[in-house]
């Protein structure tokens, strides 16, 4: 795109006028244009001459969506309208146990919770923390205010299922065995009793007593020297909701080889109307886009190993390229490979 649709753009790169960073910024906001309306936009803000000499990478880009919007204001339109249809949130894991929250929004909603954050962390810090005795930096308030308004709690946990998996020594005899968190992954261990012993003592984020915040313990045992969860069976053809929370806590992301997106749906591996059955070893998450990918001619998967009496739950996927790959569910807390 610089060599042939923006030779000034291209001139004030290599003079040194723009950096690489803001050189792309000018290529990105006039992806949408034509050929001759690109190089009209480059032709108007001419970056070779310096018309970007003090200005920082917002006016750029601003610069560059107003001549875009100028030039064909309808393909601006319809690229804005793809964009919302991107809407969406996630989730990563982040070093010392927290996490970045996502969402990308359409500019309206995101400016105005980001306001309403802004807004409620300006009231907060006016009126001293509401004599909680707790100082907490703006940012802080922000973050706590956006776990209150999405969970309905002050320690946004209480109502919200999390699936902590860790093993009865680590909870009750301090061993220092790592838990896993469903959604994030592996927990240092004493993070894990303190999350129990919140619930437990009902403190929120300013370490005032709450009494609606609570804590559920699902105990889920493993076989000696496996590691592997126990089984359950069921003759329906859906998974039912306990086999499901079952099934998703053994397997933590897609069991698709090389896939690690999170679960969406429980498949049979050897389908129903085959004459799968609907139990444990017969179960694997999936994410949604490799289980319809399975459906089609030529994939086939079977159960190799069901786990439920030594060795862990493992699959075998054939691709209709003739490949076959094994899928082993990943190790739950306190278990240790036996090494040969």
């Amino acid at each position: 795109a610089l060599v042939l649709e923006m030779p000034r753009t291209l001139a004030a790169l290599k003079s040194g006028q723009l950096n690489e960073w803001r050189a792309t910024l000018l290529v990105k906001e006039t992806a949408c244009l034509s050929v001759e309306d690109r190089c009209a936009v480059d032709e108007e803000l001419a970056p070779d001459t310096g018309t970007f000499e003090g200005k920082g990478d917002k006016a750029i880009v601003a610069a560059a969506k107003a001549a875009a919007y100028r030039r064909d204001p309808r393909s601006v339109v319809g690229r804005a309208s793809r964009a919302a249809a991107e809407r969406m949130v996630s989730l990563r894991p982040a070093p010392d146990t927290m996490t970045y929250l996502t969402a990308l929004l359409p500019v309206a909603q995101g400016v105005a919770v980001y306001a309403a954050l802004c807004r409620a962390a300006d009231s907060a810090r006016s009126s001293g923390g509401a004599g909680s005795g707790v100082v907490r930096t703006r940012g802080q308030v922000m973050a706590d205010t956006l776990v209150e308004r999405v969970t309905g709690t002050p320690g946004g946990i209480s109502g919200i299922n999390l699936d902590l998996v860790m093993t009865d020594r680590t909870l009750f005899q301090g061993d220092s065995e790592p838990a896993r968190l469903k959604g994030y992954g592996i927990v240092p261990a004493e993070w894990g009793r303190e999350i129990v012993g919140s619930g437990r003592t009902g403190k929120d984020h300013a370490g005032t007593l709450d009494a609606e915040f609570s804590v559920w313990l699902r105990r889920l045992y493993t076989a000696p020297a496996t590691g592997e969860l126990l089984s359950m069976d069921s003759k329906a053809r859906l998974f039912p909701t306990r086999l499901r929370r079952f099934i998703e806590t053994r397997d933590d992301t897609c069991r698709m080889p090389y896939c690690d997106a999170p679960i969406r749906h429980i498949d049979h591996v050897v389908p129903w109307r085959s004459g799968g059955k609907t139990n444990l070893a017969n179960g694997a998450g999936l994410c949604e886009a490799c289980n319809h990918t399975k459906e089609n001619p030529g994939w086939t998967s079977k159960t190799v190993h069901a786990g439920v009496h030594g060795g862990t739950h493992t699959l075998e996927i054939s691709t209709p390229t003739g490949h076959s790959y094994q899928s082993k569910a990943p190790p739950l807390p306190g278990h240790r490979p036996s090494r040969t």
